[in-house]
């Protein structure tokens, strides 16, 4: 199967049936699937987690599969959740943007009489999970009969099969607040109760037969809450990448494989910082895009999840200049420098960093 390719070339990963076997064997027991569950899905079938994870999982484990279109969801998010509803769904998962947009977009009249009641579990992982989109899903939908122990954020990837770590079943979603200033200065996530504290969300621990471990660049495992390189192995690792024998080389540490994600372990629990390569080092700290992202998008007048953070080097004063590009629909020119406004001053407050450039565009 393909990686994704959308912030570099795909690569395609070689599977074995075994790799893909043992990997839904596995998940399959992490989230408990019984003779009696339903699966209900949206997600394309030439993406890992609704190829291997939705489709190929319930041939295996021989239970239904409700299949709609990813146009389906996209152009009416309720449908999916109408679909649980009159199918009784178990099992269902999406990206955390998906969350996102049935919080967005279903109004209370498009979910009269919906009952959510069946659904046991509702996995959020092929991209980064922000532990507010699972609080307020939870809330919103609360009312119409989800139970918000079902949340759960999990991670994968292709390299992988689709999965690698599941937190435990029946208990509310973790999520770790850390202090901001130690994480990206000290590289270390240390517990805090500020109020610009970092948040993580877990996702848990490795599979049945799986193994994943933090390590320095030099490959040293790191102690508890130490940020490093996540690297993995087990039955479902891939056997390399396709007729790209260098890309494969770089990749495998002595039968272990890196992921190219950092993130951290606290109690045996992976907690997924980012990406390694959109690491943002500015004076001296360790930024994540999706930090600033998020925060961004949530200001007034910024079309949600149109935003990009990122860095350039000034060569004349040798130093990394941040750069946040936001979409909006506002022509205004008094209206449009109100916003810039507002994204200064809200990476300020929460992150005590100012950009060096807010570019806005139209969508």
């Amino acid at each position: 199967q393909y990686t994704s390719g959308s912030t570099a070339d795909p690569k395609g990963v070689v599977l074995t049936h075994y790799n893909l076997l043992s990997n839904i064997r596995a998940y399959g027991k992490g989230i408990n699937v019984t003779p009696d569950s339903v699966a209900v899905s949206w997600l394309p079938l030439y993406h890992d987690m609704g190829l291997i994870g939705m489709w190929l999982g319930s041939l295996y484990h021989g239970i239904p599969l409700i299949l709609m279109t990813p146009f389906s969801f996209l152009n009416r998010p309720e449908r999916w959740l109408w679909a649980i509803h009159h199918h009784r769904g178990t099992h269902s998962g999406a990206p955390n943007f998906a969350y996102e947009l049935c919080l967005r977009k279903i109004e209370p009249a498009m979910i009269e009489g919906l009952d959510l009641s069946s659904w046991r579990m509702a996995a959020n992982g092929a991209e980064k999970v922000y532990p507010r989109t699972l609080k307020d899903f939870a809330t919103k939908f609360a009312p119409y009969g989800l139970n918000s122990k079902i949340l759960l954020p999990v991670y994968g990837l292709a390299e992988s099969s689709v999965a690698l770590t599941i937190p435990p079943l029946d208990r509310e979603f973790r999520v770790d607040r850390v202090d901001r200033r130690k994480f990206e200065e000290q590289s270390r996530a240390v517990p805090s109760d500020e109020k610009n504290a970092l948040e993580f969300a877990s996702c848990g621990l490795p599979l049945e037969g799986h193994e994943v471990r933090i390590v320095d660049d030099q490959d040293n495992v790191l102690g508890e809450r130490c940020v490093g390189n996540l690297q993995f192995r087990g039955p479902s690792s891939m056997q390399g990448y396709y007729n790209n024998p260098t890309a494969t080389k770089a990749v495998f540490h002595d039968g272990w494989i890196d992921s190219g994600d950092l993130a951290y372990q606290a109690d045996g629990e992976i907690f997924i910082t980012g990406r390694r390569k959109d690491l943002i080092i500015k004076a001296g700290r360790n930024l994540y895009p999706v930090e600033i992202e998020e925060l961004v998008g949530h200001i007034p007048g910024v079309r949600q999840g149109c935003v990009t953070a990122f860095s350039v080097m000034d060569e004349n004063q040798s130093t990394e200049q941040l750069i946040v590009v936001a979409e909006t629909r506002e022509k205004n020119k008094a209206k449009r420098q109100e916003i810039e406004d507002k994204i200064r001053e809200a990476m300020a407050t929460m992150q005590d960093i100012v950009p060096d450039k807010v570019i806005l565009v139209p969508p």
